[in-house]
């Protein structure tokens, strides 16, 4: 058996993000989204390369997500 080895890359320039968030618990997923933001940034992700959508609760975002998936606009 042979062991593969991954190299890490934390590069962001040029990525596409696309970020689905739950207005539910504002106050936590509020400061979720903001750690995501500055991360992200950090990491060299462009202001113009983020999509943020909000939806009404959890029960949402899996069909959000797929919509996203099936755009084929988001690494």
């Amino acid at each position: 058996m042979t062991v593969g080895s991954y190299e890490s890359n934390f590069s962001g320039e040029g990525l596409r993000v696309g970020i689905v968030q739950a207005r539910f618990n504002e106050v936590v997923c509020d400061g979720l989204r903001n750690a995501c933001l500055a991360e992200l940034k950090k990491l060299g992700v462009a202001d113009e390369d983020v999509l943020h959508v909000s939806v009404p609760g959890a029960l949402e975002i899996p069909l959000i997500l797929q919509k996203m998936a099936e755009s084929q606009q988001f690494d």
